[in-house]
Order: C-alpha cells, then structure tokens, then sequence
C-alpha cells in the first residue's frame, strides 16, 4: 500500500511536470509568464551549486523557526493559563477574538516601520501568526479535558504534576500537534511576506526581486525551494507527531 502511494504520487508530479514542459515547447503557455520546468530545475540547480539558495533558504528558515518557537510556547502558556482561570478567559474573550480578526498581513508594514528591516520585524510577523493557531487548538484541548476523570483521579490522591503528565498532556497533545503543523506553514508565510514587504535577503525577498525584473523561472526556483522546505519540515513534525502520539490508535475512512 505504501509503495502504491508513493509511485502514484511520484506518477502525478512527473505528469504536472510533463504537461506543463509540453505545455510551454507547443506555445500552449507563454514560458515569460509561465516558465519551463527544465529552465526552473537549471535555475534551480545552479544556485544549490553556488550555495546562494542554500543562504537565502537559511535566512527565511531562521525568522521563521524563531517566530514559530515563540508563538508556540506563548501560545501553549496562554492556553494553559486562561483554562486555569475561567474569569481571566471570559475578560479577555472578546479581546482575543478582536486581535485574531485583523488582518495580520495588513499589518506587515507597520512591523517593518517598527522593527526595521532587520530578522526582528519578519520573526514579530510569524510569531503573531503562530500565537493565535496554537492558542486556540490548545484551549479548544484543554477545555475538552474530560472533567469527571480529572476529578476522580485528584480524589485518587494524584498530584498537580501526575494529573498533567498522565491526564491532559495525553489528552491535548492531539490538539497542541495539531496547531504546530498548521503553524509551520503560517510562520513560513509570515517570514516570506515580511521579507516580501521590506527585506534584503531570503526567499520572499528573491521572489519580489525577480517578480519585479520578470524573472519567472527565478521566481519558480524559489517557489520550489519555498516547497521543499514546508516539506521538510512538516516531515520533521509527522515523525515527531508518530512517536509522541504513538498511543493513539490509527483511523482512517477506509
């Protein structure tokens, strides 16, 4: 089953590839708008080998690992402090759910007026990105907490520690997991539209550079690598989702 997947998979992005090659060589698609998959791959190629792709991928890694570390933990700390006191949480309630609706993109140049141009203001960027997703998956798992086993087993004598590490850690952990793997590819985003609005390095920074020179194969090497790295880490996060949900009975709907 496994092999299947893979061939079929490998099967469609030979066939995207294929198509759109064909595509460009038949006049089908405008290779200055469009690009060519075999220009893109040269492109591409050509900076990993000069070790330029490599520096520019490592720039928008770093903002984006930072901003989503941060997020992550104060998301979680959030989370676990408003669960523990319900006044604290129907106070800043309306407040939360005020910050969650403005469109943090719209506030990417106010970031870069206050932060400069600097790692500083793409990291606030994922971070602020990151912050609410976490948050809110944690307190969704906190409050889902069955609350008749937490009291029987505090009337069993456990203490603060064993509650957390036996009975909500276990039980939220689905939820937490669930808000980092939509968070990587948020911080990811937030880095590339900081770079993208005021940078002078990374990803975002190449695509507008060769956006604004109508570069598209330059523009596609990016994406590709942009593509790679989501890819890369999300790997990281399912083998560190296998063995920390390990427990947890596999489904599926078929």
């Amino acid at each position: 089953m496994r092999n299947r997947v893979q061939l079929v998979r490998v099967l469609l992005v030979v066939c995207f590839f294929g198509l759109w090659e064909l595509g460009s060589r038949a006049g089908w698609l405008d290779p200055i708008f469009f690009g060519r998959p075999s220009a893109i791959f040269w492109d591409f190629g050509k900076m990993v080998v000069s070790g330029e792709m490599f520096y520019h991928a490592w720039v928008t890694l770093e903002e984006s690992l930072i901003g989503f570390g941060l997020g992550a933990v104060l998301g979680v700390i959030l989370a676990f402090a408003l669960a523990a006191s319900p006044f604290w949480a129907q106070v800043l309630d309306p407040i939360i759910f005020l910050l969650y609706g403005i469109p943090r993109i719209a506030l990417a140049p106010l970031f870069i007026l206050w932060f400069g141009l600097g790692i500083a203001s793409k990291v606030v960027f994922a971070f602020v990105l990151v912050l609410f997703l976490v948050f809110f998956n944690t307190f969704a798992g906190l409050k889902g907490v069955d609350r008749d086993m937490v009291d029987a087993i505090k009337v069993m004598g456990a203490s603060r520690g064993q509650l957390l590490r036996k009975v909500i850690f276990p039980a939220i952990s689905p939820w937490v997991m669930a808000g980092l793997k939509s968070g990587v590819g948020m911080s990811l985003l937030g880095a590339i539209v900081g770079e993208y609005v005021g940078g002078n390095a990374g990803l975002g920074w190449m695509i507008n550079s060769a956006a604004g020179l109508f570069e598209t194969t330059r523009v596609f090497s990016a994406l590709l690598a942009l593509g790679l790295l989501v890819l890369g880490v999300n790997q990281i996060l399912n083998w560190l989702e296998a063995r920390l949900l390990k427990w947890r009975p596999k489904t599926g709907l078929m």
